[in-house]
């Protein structure tokens, strides 16, 4: 006697995961239309770079040397270069 064969189990995960992936691209491709203030925002460093500077904003941010308002626009607009940078990558 042969029980259930795990390739079944396997291939019932491996499905939910696909969809799970498709689900959230769809979200996140509803989002963007769904959001008038998305915009380009000319990409003018690498990833890396953007890592670097958005670790010395959080610096200067816990140094007291950026105001909360000036950090949450600098890095709103890091976050906007790296969802373009993603967007290149997929």
């Amino acid at each position: 006697m042969s029980g259930a064969r795990p390739t079944a189990g396997k291939r019932n995960l491996q499905q939910q995961k696909r969809e799970k992936a498709q689900a959230k691209v769809a979200r996140k491709a509803a989002r963007r239309a769904a959001d008038p203030e998305t915009t380009l925002v000319p990409v003018d460093a690498t990833e890396g770079e953007l890592i670097e500077q958005l670790a010395n904003l959080h610096r200067a941010a816990e140094a007291g040397t950026v105001s909360a308002q000036e950090f949450e626009e600098r890095r709103e607009h890091l976050r906007k270069q790296f969802e373009q940078i993603e967007g290149l990558n997929q």
